[in-house]
């Protein structure tokens, strides 16, 4: 990218970033950006008369974008994302990642984009897990709606084993999901990453000996190259979903290629043979081209006592903390260092 480095925020759950994040931040320091990683809930959201800005520690922030690694498992950070997100060019929208958690709403969603899918009924109760049961055939997958990396997902080979699983991962809710059983790709799938739309890479991933799953911890992950097929029906299946940054898991059936999830913020585990983060990198950098293009909107500079986006010191002014009457200027304490106002 030409020009001065980014301030890039880069928004994960509570907790010490993984190892993921950390690849990233190093790929965004490498190519000149400013990377902040911060957990959601050192974040909060000012909203007056100049409409939502992004805060930390009670000042606005001065960010040019936003990469994030949230879920429902971090919904007020996915309202305090939401609240700007018409300002900050960001990777991925809310209501996208929302929409990908729930299993569900997916398939509706893949479906109506022509996207194959297993057969995937959405049961309330335990007479419409028998009735499709009976009508997709034994065995039949059984998943929570908005379960993660294979929690909550077993395999009935029959009626008294569909209830009795059935009753064994109800315990966030009654409605549950049963699922045609793709047995030909039984233990091995294909995560495939795709940024802005397009096709990254692939690795096929294998279950543990006996576990019809592949998507869950303990996998072995190898590269593989997927057919033209395969391609554009992920392809399809990323313009489906609206996700800037995700993978698809993708099954070979017999009648071809399926996809059975969507993950937004996809791991980059197992894609040692390519560097995931350029492409990720190449559309923020995009997508802060373009809202460039429009006019700006102030988003104010954050001081803090230890400078987070390691950037030079200028002369200038900082705001203080929001009062009720509006913020109000005052000159940089010594000692301090105001990051740089947005362009």
């Amino acid at each position: 990218m030409n020009g001065p480095g980014l301030r890039l925020l880069i928004i994960i759950g509570e907790g010490p970033a993984n190892e993921d994040i950390r690849y990233l931040e190093e790929g965004a320091r490498e190519r000149g950006h400013l990377p902040l990683v911060v957990s959601w809930n050192e974040l909060s959201v000012a909203l007056d008369d100049r409409g939502p800005r992004l805060c930390a520690e009670g000042l606005p922030l001065a960010v040019d974008g936003i990469i994030h690694q949230m879920s429902t498992d971090a919904l007020p950070g996915l309202t305090i994302l939401g609240a700007v997100e018409r300002t900050v060019p960001h990777l991925n929208s809310t209501a996208a990642v929302l929409r990908s958690a729930d299993k569900f709403a997916t398939h509706v969603r893949l479906a109506a984009c022509g996207v194959p899918t297993p057969a995937t009924a959405f049961c309330p109760d335990d007479r419409e897990l028998r009735l499709f049961a009976r009508a997709y055939g034994y065995p039949v997958v059984l998943k929570q709606p908005d379960g993660a990396r294979g929690a909550e997902v077993t395999l009935a080979r029959g009626e008294d084993e569909l209830l009795e699983r059935a009753e064994a991962i109800r315990g966030r809710g009654t409605p549950l999901l049963v699922q045609r059983f793709v047995a030909e790709a039984a233990g091995r799938n294909h995560r495939v990453v795709l940024v802005g739309g397009r096709f990254v890479a692939a690795v096929e991933q294998t279950g543990r000996p006996g576990d019809f799953r592949s998507n869950g911890p303990g996998d072995v992950c190898r590269p593989v190259a997927l057919t033209e097929e395969e391609v554009a029906v992920a392809e399809r299946a990323a313009r489906a979903a609206e996700l800037d940054l995700m993978s698809v898991d993708l099954l070979r059936s017999r009648s071809g290629p399926v996809i059975l999830e969507t993950n937004s913020f996809p791991a980059f585990g197992g894609f040692g043979h390519v560097d995931l983060r350029a492409p990720v990198l190449d559309l923020i950098e995009r997508k802060v081209a373009e809202h460039r293009g429009r006019p700006a909107v102030p988003l104010g500079i954050l001081r803090r006592r230890t400078p987070p986006w390691q950037a030079p010191a200028p002369a200038g002014a900082v705001l203080d903390p929001l009062p009720a009457g509006g913020a109000a200027e005052r000159e940089s304490p010594a000692g301090e260092n105001p990051l740089t106002t947005p362009t």
